[in-house]
């Protein structure tokens, strides 16, 4: 998706209050994300639209934006639903749509729970389970234009996002890779991604980590950062819908290879 004027890269000081920022229990360790308790309110912040596409049922949001107005999705004008998994492994899927991220894949019967969009862009959609967010809980988060935000996002997670956080803000710098809870599992396949799998709870936390282009291409001026990230808390049993979440964001978010931005 390509971002107006407003939405390009900024340098900040102060990083933004939309940003799930990390924390540092000790220096070097970057904290990752545990149930996530903040709530937005329905109708004054964000309100949701049953509508039907290509005889799917979906869900539309419109949310009250930072800057004041309603960010609404058209029905008319909506990219074209993935249908190449109306389930994943043995769980059903429902799909919601947001200004910013687009189509979200959730588990059925999953609410909203929190919907924000900064006046930089900052989003964020988190999702939780019926029986509260204890029980599982998906987090879709879209920075396209606070640096300190993005390296703040990324920091640990990325190479390079530690130190140049540090340099900007002073900040605390996490080595990478080295965080509480420990990743059971993670890898790197290039600069600008970062997958990993931790426990929260009695939940594993599958996550994808994305740049639109390498934290040292901010060096060289040959593109613009923005970073998204997808969080999924599941139960036991729901690896294959975890395994679809973090694929279909990937492919919406290619990582390394969109210098103007995310197209969209």
């Amino acid at each position: 998706m390509r971002y107006p004027g407003m939405f390009k890269l900024i340098i900040v000081m102060v990083l933004c209050p939309l940003c799930l920022s990390a924390l540092h229990a000790t220096t070097g360790v970057r904290e990752l994300r545990s149930t996530p308790d903040m709530r937005s309110a329905p109708d004054a912040d964000y309100a949701l639209h049953a509508a039907n596409d290509g005889g799917a049922s979906v869900t539309l949001i419109d949310v009250h934006g930072g800057g004041g107005d309603w960010l609404r999705a058209d029905p008319a004008r909506l990219p074209p639903l993935p249908g190449d998994a109306p389930v994943a492994g043995k769980s059903a899927l429902q799909w919601f749509y947001g200004a910013v991220v687009g189509w979200m894949p959730v588990p059925a019967g999953w609410r909203l729970q929190r919907a924000e969009i900064g006046m930089d862009g900052g989003t964020v959609y988190t999702y939780a389970s019926p029986d509260g967010a204890s029980a599982g809980w998906i987090t879709y988060t879209v920075i396209p234009a606070c640096l300190g935000c993005m390296l703040d996002e990324t920091n640990g997670l990325l190479p390079g996002a530690g130190e140049r956080l540090a340099t900007l803000t002073g900040s605390p710098e996490s080595n990478l890779g080295q965080t509480q809870p420990v990743m059971s599992w993670q890898s790197r396949p290039d600069e600008c991604t970062a997958l990993f799998r931790y426990r929260s709870g009695a939940l594993t936390v599958h996550a994808a980590v994305l740049s639109s282009v390498p934290i040292s291409a901010l060096d060289s001026r040959k593109g613009d950062l923005a970073v998204a990230d997808v969080y999924a808390a599941l139960p036991a049993g729901k690896s294959g819908a975890a395994d679809y979440l973090l694929g279909h964001f990937r492919q919406a978010f290619p990582a390394c290879h969109s210098p103007n931005g995310w197209p969209g």
